[in-house]
Formats: structure tokens, sequence, C-alpha cells
């Protein structure tokens, strides 16, 4: 997890394998291994802007602000809020489990080909 902390850090894979004194495939071969690759991803998901409940509060505190505007100016721009209303629900349905759907595997055998072949094979 070291090698996958200082790549994060910025460090590109011809540093860290002079910083660990390996070659640079054992470098990349760690960071390509499936729990490094996780970790990594969950990492930059968590991280700033790219967290789904940082963003959701950025979202409320923006439309919580144009609706305090809106009520002192007695101005009210209903296209802003609703934009700002509907980014919100997209990030809300983003948030929710997808349900599992049901999946239909199509198998093409070329079956009247192989009888035909069969028939005239004769």
């Amino acid at each position: 997890m070291s090698i996958a902390n200082d790549y994060l850090d910025g460090q590109d894979i011809n540093q860290i394998s002079k910083e660990y004194g390996v070659t640079e495939d054992r470098v990349a071969a760690a960071l390509d291994q499936t729990e490094v690759r996780k970790y990594i991803d969950n990492v930059y998901v968590t991280q700033g802007y790219l967290n789904r409940v940082r963003r959701m509060n950025l979202v409320n505190q923006v439309i919580e602000q144009k609706v305090q505007d809106a009520l002192e100016s007695g101005v009210w721009s209903k296209r802003d809020l609703l934009d700002w209303m509907k980014h919100l629900n997209e990030l809300e349905e983003t948030a929710k489990p997808k349900k599992a759907a049901p999946q239909v595997a199509v198998q093409i055998n070329n079956y009247d080909r192989l009888m035909k072949d069969l028939f005239n094979a004769s």
C-alpha cells in the first residue's frame, strides 16, 4: 500500500522504483493488482468533490443560498432554482443502489448452416 500511497502523492513509476530499489515492472505489477486498484479508486472517489456526500452538501448550500437571496430581494429565479433542484435529484438517484435487472444471454450457434452443410455433404 505504500507504493499506492506514493503513487497517489504524485510520484511516477520511475521515482517509486528508485525509492524502493525495485524495477519499474515490479512497481507497475504492484499497482496493477486488483486490491491496489480498488484502493486507489476508492481514494479518488472519497476525496474532494468526487465524494457524493460532499457534492450533495454543496448543492444543498447553493439551494439554501438561492432561496435566502430570493427571500431577501423578493426576486425569484425559478429556472435557476429548478436547475439546482434537478441536479440534487440526479445526485440522489446516483446515491441509491442499483436494482438488479434481468439479463438475457443470446447464443447464436449457426445451427441452420450446420444442418445445410451436413445434408449437402451426403
